[in-house]
């Protein structure tokens, strides 16, 4: 029998692992994505199903991620610093971000996995792709994938999102079906796991991801799923 028990990892590699993407989740950032990668998705679920869910964020102090379905209050003395602060030494605080997240199967990864985005361009091509005639979606999979290419880096990077219609197969819709009931993302607002299952007494926080219609007034998106036939 030795001193560490079975699956322990030493320093170095907790140090290497750490440094590695979860696989159960996605950023659109240089850890997942780099200058001229492409990741596709399918969309599965939708609001009322537990599978999207939007809000703000921001890093503490000690680095954990916090996030809020409304903009959070006192935060002041919990926040992190800005980017900038802490590569010159500054003591600027950073704000919270708007954020949206939701469920869809990664091809790559051959799994569903949690998709968060910051980025303002990439969702707005997303909620341009939901509001477009032929593109349906529901709290089963879409019936389309969409392809997300990055070109450039730091403040010069673009986000290309290109959809592309595909109704997903039965053997995916029942994929799904199986998978579904693991997935629950308002976990996210109390630093919970989001794939260990919805609560006995889950209820939805916050509301519905909105955008603005052509008149400014605030309009429900339809953030359900993209069905999947990979």
């Amino acid at each position: 029998m030795g001193f560490f028990p079975p699956g322990y990892k030493s320093a170095v590699e907790s140090d290497k692992s750490s440094s590695e993407p979860n696989p159960k989740y996605f950023e659109f950032t240089n850890k997942y994505l780099k200058d001229g990668d492409t990741a596709q998705f399918r969309i599965c679920g939708d609001f009322d199903s537990g599978h999207v869910v939007c809000g703000f964020q921001y890093f503490t102090m000690e680095g954990r991620i916090k996030r809020f379905p409304n903009y959070p209050e006192n935060y002041l003395s919990d926040i992190g610093l800005t980017y900038q602060a802490k590569k010159e030494g500054g003591d600027e605080k950073d704000k919270p971000k708007y954020f949206l997240a939701f469920t869809a199967f990664s091809p790559d990864r051959d799994d569903f996995v949690c998709v968060t985005v910051t980025q303002k361009n990439l969702r707005i091509q997303i909620e341009e792709i939901l509001a477009m005639e032929d593109y349906t979606d529901g709290p089963g999979p879409a019936n389309f994938t969409i392809t997300v290419k990055r070109k450039g880096t730091g403040k010069d990077t673009q986000w290309i999102v290109t959809p592309t219609l595909k109704k997903a197969s039965a053997a995916f819709t029942k994929k799904w079906d199986e998978a579904k009931d693991s997935i629950w993302l308002p976990a996210l607002y109390v630093s919970a796991d989001p794939f260990a299952g919805k609560p006995a007494e889950a209820k939805l926080d916050g509301l519905p991801p909105m955008k603005r219609d052509e008149l400014g007034a605030d309009t429900e998106v339809a953030t359900a799923g993209i069905s999947k036939d990979w």
